[in-house]
């Protein structure tokens, strides 16, 4: 990998990163990578920050509160307490829903083709290493292009698949974009709105009926939002505000 910018306090030391980094010296550019001292987050012109951090205070706590039994991707998933399910996230982000399915003990492939957000999720794995080792060792990260890897898995049926695809494609863009959180609006400003999203979910359903053993599809979407490509899923499962779209062979 090509060294990356990465802009350091004035008094610190180089941290243990998993990337190669070029320091910056003044003047500073942006947008860039930033050591802080305690993180790694990414800047943008603006001075926005991005980060992604598993065992975050905010991640710990949600796991905390976690309710396997409803939780409503798990119950998707139809996850089963001490089950080793394989998933692949196919549209990974920020690793939010990857690293709860990790952390509920499902073995899961994240797939990014966004640069910026590799860097972001492959330190956040390598910090986890530390923080929790059995946790980052059911992730991994796929900087391929889920589009081109589904694609090679229907060429090749010595492929294995994973027991399930995820899907949580960008929404469709809101008017009143204040309502969108700052990290989700800075994530859009990085990959655009996916329009790709319905040839994705096609990929994943041509496998899903190939016969290879692969036993569900999940779409997460807008509680009142229409179908993704119309593809009219087997089921629903209803959140709060999302829905989560399955499809089963």
């Amino acid at each position: 990998m090509d060294s990356l910018a990465l802009i350091l306090p004035a008094d610190g030391q180089m941290p243990d990163l998993a990337n190669t980094y070029t320091v910056q010296s003044a003047p500073l550019t942006y947008p860039s990578f930033v050591w802080d001292g305690q993180s790694l987050f990414w800047q943008d012109e603006a001075k926005q920050k991005l980060t992604v951090d598993f065992a975050s205070p905010k991640q710990l706590w949600r796991f905390s509160k976690l309710n396997k039994a409803q939780e409503p991707i798990l119950r998707a998933l139809k996850w089963k307490n001490g089950e080793g399910q394989t998933v692949w996230d196919l549209t990974a982000g920020l690793g939010r829903d990857g690293g709860l399915l990790a952390y509920s003990g499902c073995t899961v492939t994240f797939f990014e083709r966004n640069p910026t957000l590799q860097i972001l999720l492959s330190e956040a794995i390598f910090s986890l290493q530390t923080e929790m080792p059995e946790m980052a060792a059911r992730i991994t990260l796929n900087p391929m292009s889920s589009i081109d890897h589904l694609k090679l898995a229907l060429k090749d049926d010595t492929m294995p698949l994973p027991n399930s695809c995820y899907m949580d494609p960008m929404y469709p863009h809101r008017k009143k974009s204040a309502l969108v959180k700052l990290d989700l609006r800075m994530v859009r400003d990085l990959v655009g709105d996916d329009p790709d999203s319905a040839e994705l979910l096609s990929l994943a359903i041509d496998l899903l009926k190939s016969g290879r053993g692969m036993q569900r599809v999940v779409v997460k979407r807008p509680a009142k939002s229409e179908y993704l490509g119309d593809f009219k899923p087997s089921y629903s499962v209803e959140a709060p505000n999302t829905r989560l779209d399955v499809y089963v062979p």
